[in-house]
């Protein structure tokens, strides 16, 4: 069972899939932090709105291109993508947000320098990491390039 694990931890796809998730989340949490400084972060959901869109860009990309390989019908994959992750933005980015931030009270935030970075949408981006490789892997993302 151990090994099973270890197995499905460290195959190219999965170390590929981490690799972009962490680059894609720095994204999303860059644009945000800084929109933050500018609009407050107790406007999280007005901040959250354009960091996920340039996410979302950047995610498909890395993903079709480098991580899943596919060959599929660029159309076809990418509205799937956008409507999944629409999906897991409303659950995640703006569900769990809520429940965090507003209702839990989870507003402290980490210091980086001059900046600061909320620590519920960091707790945030686990679930999105997650919940966006099973859609990926077994929705979107089905026309491998040994496939096509």
């Amino acid at each position: 069972m151990l090994s099973k694990l270890f197995r499905f931890f460290f195959q190219r796809e999965v170390i590929a899939y981490l690799i972009a998730g962490v680059l894609t989340t720095l994204v999303n949490l860059v644009l945000f932090t800084l929109l933050s400084r500018v609009f407050g972060a107790e406007r999280w959901y007005l901040t959250n709105i354009p960091a996920i869109g340039l996410a979302l860009i950047f995610a498909f990309l890395i993903n079709r291109w480098y991580v899943f390989r596919s060959k599929g019908p660029l159309l076809h994959e990418a509205k799937k993508f956008i409507g999944s992750r629409i999906v897991v933005s409303l659950l995640f980015e703006y569900g769990a947000m809520f429940l965090l931030y507003e209702l839990l009270q989870i507003t402290q935030e980490i210091p980086l320098g001059q900046y600061s970075l909320s620590v519920s949408k960091v707790l945030t981006q686990f679930l999105v990491i997650a919940g966006n490789y099973v859609l990926s892997k077994f929705f979107i993302f089905t026309h491998k390039a040994d496939e096509a």
